[in-house]
C-alpha cells in the first residue's frame, strides 16, 4: 500500500509540474519599446511624429485620413532622409526586432530605402559597434506592406535607436515615387521566465525521486 501511494504522489507532482513547465513557456507578450509606433499627433498641437526625429526630405503627416504616418519623399533625384526614435534604454547580448507594420510604396519609387536598430553607448551618442541596417528592395509597391529585421544588440550598448533612411533617387517619373509608414514596432525577444525554470527542475527532482 505504501509503494501505491508514492507511485501514486510521484505521478500526481509529474504532472503538475509538467503543466506548471507547459503554461510558464507559453508565449510572452513583448513589450511595445516605441513610443507612438503610429507617428500620431500625441499633443494634439497639430504635429504629427511626436517623440521621432526626423532629417532629410523625410517627416511626419496625416496624407491619407485621420491617422500619422512617417513620410520619405524620394520624389526628386539627390533627395535623401530619414526618421529615428531615441532615447530607447537597450542591453548589450539582448535579441531586438523592428518591423514596419503598414508601408505604402508608390509605384514609381527607385531609392535606397533601408530600415534597422543603430546602437549607442550611454550618452546615446558615441556608436557601440556595427549598426544593423538592411534594404528594402523595389519591388514589392503597394499599400499595406510590412518587413521585419532582428539583430543582437553589442556590447556597450546603452540605448538602441530604430531609423528608416532612403538615399539614391533615381527616379525621374512625375509622381507616385513616395514612401509612407503607417505603424512600426520594436521589441525586445523575452527571456524565459523563473517559473518555467522552477517547473523544468522540479520535473528533473520528480524523475530522480521515481529511480
Amino acid at each position: 500500500m505504501k509503494k501505491v501511494i508514492e507511485l501514486m504522489r510521484s505521478v500526481l507532482l509529474t504532472m503538475f509540474v509538467c503543466g506548471f513547465g507547459l503554461i510558464s513557456s507559453a508565449p510572452l507578450d513583448a513589450q511595445e519599446l516605441l513610443t507612438n509606433p503610429g507617428f500620431e499627433d500625441t499633443d494634439t498641437n497639430g504635429s504629427y511624429g511626436d517623440d521621432w526625429g526626423s532629417f532629410g526630405a523625410a517627416g511626419f503627416h496625416a496624407f491619407f485620413g485621420p491617422n500619422g504616418h512617417a513620410s520619405l519623399f524620394m520624389d526628386n533625384p539627390g533627395n535623401f532622409g530619414g526618421v529615428f526614435q531615441t532615447g530607447i534604454a537597450g542591453v548589450a547580448g539582448a535579441e531586438y526586432t523592428f518591423s514596419l507594420l503598414d508601408v505604402r510604396i508608390e509605384s514609381n519609387a527607385a531609392a535606397n530605402l533601408r530600415f534597422g536598430l543603430e546602437y549607442y553607448q550611454a550618452d546615446d551618442n558615441t556608436a557601440a559597434g556595427a549598426f544593423d541596417i538592411v534594404p528594402v528592395a523595389f519591388p514589392p509597391t503597394g499599400d499595406g506592406l510590412s518587413f521585419t529585421m532582428s539583430a543582437i544588440a553589442p556590447a556597450g550598448t546603452a540605448f538602441v535607436r530604430p531609423i528608416i533612411l532612403f538615399d539614391n533617387v533615381t527616379s525621374t517619373a512625375s509622381g507616385q515615387e513616395n514612401a509612407f509608414v503607417f505603424g512600426a514596432s520594436l521589441t525586445a525577444v523575452p527571456e524565459p521566465t523563473s517559473a518555467l525554470l522552477l517547473g523544468t527542475l522540479g520535473l528533473s527532482l520528480a524523475r530522480r525521486r521515481r529511480r
